[in-house]
């Protein structure tokens, strides 16, 4: 089911599956930021990633000596949540685990998403219970696509604007291109700032960043309108489309954690970077959204 709420400049559209962010829509342009899941490119819009990111290698992981299989970015996106709470400006999802959840991860938990739109900003915060009985470990992630051109200018005249020098360093990926290589190596951006888009900058998919800015735009000069993801409780970033395609989107992916190591079966024990909640305690993260006009 779709939920809604507007104000004076944005309405977003919500679906109670994977409490995904289906639309963000400028009353003031009339125009849509939000990929729109084109099936010829990928048909996901704004996944919400939990309690893993990525792939874990050979499709499952191991916790206290047992195995247990694993879909890509974790149960999140592919379960029905309930809706919460709705007021003028939020609307807040719930996802509690069941028997079927435990067979992919053996914690029983409540994991809210609940979204705030506040002028031309929109908040999304990932909120995890540890309703277990020992310490729970998850990771959180966000995957929204944003459409480009969303305005003037074609695809390849649109930049990643990081708004300041940083030391990026880039998280490289194994052989297969589909998990982590363990090293991370500096990444060189035009006049320290700015990374062009271009296609095939996705060939051998996703562009992973740590030590950015902690805010990065999509922007071209031709336009006057910018979108800007602030994502400073985040350690990486994510930049993707579809494979050695011409997709007609970018996805910005605020991640907590990484997908699993090439050639290594993940023990959950050990995993880095794996948010840790005692039984009974929360733990939570945000980003945001804004659409200038």
């Amino acid at each position: 089911m779709i939920h809604t709420i507007e104000n004076e400049l944005l309405k977003i559209s919500v679906d109670t599956k994977g409490a995904q962010l289906m639309s963000v829509w400028s009353k003031k342009t009339d125009t849509e930021y939000i990929w729109q899941g084109n099936p010829a490119y990928w048909t996901g819009r704004a996944y919400n990633l939990f309690p893993f990111i990525g792939r874990m290698y050979e499709g499952v992981f191991t916790y206290d000596g047992k195995t247990y299989p694993s879909r890509a970015h974790g149960l999140a996106r592919y379960y029905e949540f309930a809706l919460e709470e709705k007021t003028e400006n939020s609307l807040t999802f719930l996802f509690t685990d069941n028997e079927e959840t435990k067979k992919e991860y053996p914690f029983a938990f409540e994991f809210r998403v609940t979204f705030v739109l506040d002028g031309n900003a929109l908040t999304t915060k990932y909120t995890a219970t540890n309703k277990d009985g020992r310490e729970m470990l998850c990771a959180f992630g966000g995957h929204p696509g944003i459409n480009i051109p969303f305005g003037k200018g074609a695809f390849e005249e649109y930049y990643l604007d990081f708004g300041k020098k940083t030391d990026a360093r880039r998280q490289l990926l194994g052989e297969g291109d589909l998990f982590m290589a363990d090293k991370a190596v500096a990444y060189d951006l035009v006049d320290g700032v700015k990374l062009p888009l271009r296609h095939d900058l996705f060939d051998h998919d996703a562009i992973i960043l740590e030590n950015s800015s902690g805010e990065v735009s999509v922007r071209c000069d031709k336009e006057s309108r910018y979108v800007t993801m602030k994502y400073d409780e985040y350690p990486f970033i994510g930049f993707w489309h579809a494979c050695k395609t011409d997709a007609p989107y970018v996805c910005l992916e605020p991640w907590s954690a990484l997908p699993a190591i090439d050639d290594k079966i993940v023990e959950l024990e050990s995993k880095p970077h794996m948010i840790k909640i005692a039984p009974n305690a929360t733990a939570s993260k945000s980003f945001t959204l804004e659409f200038h006009e």
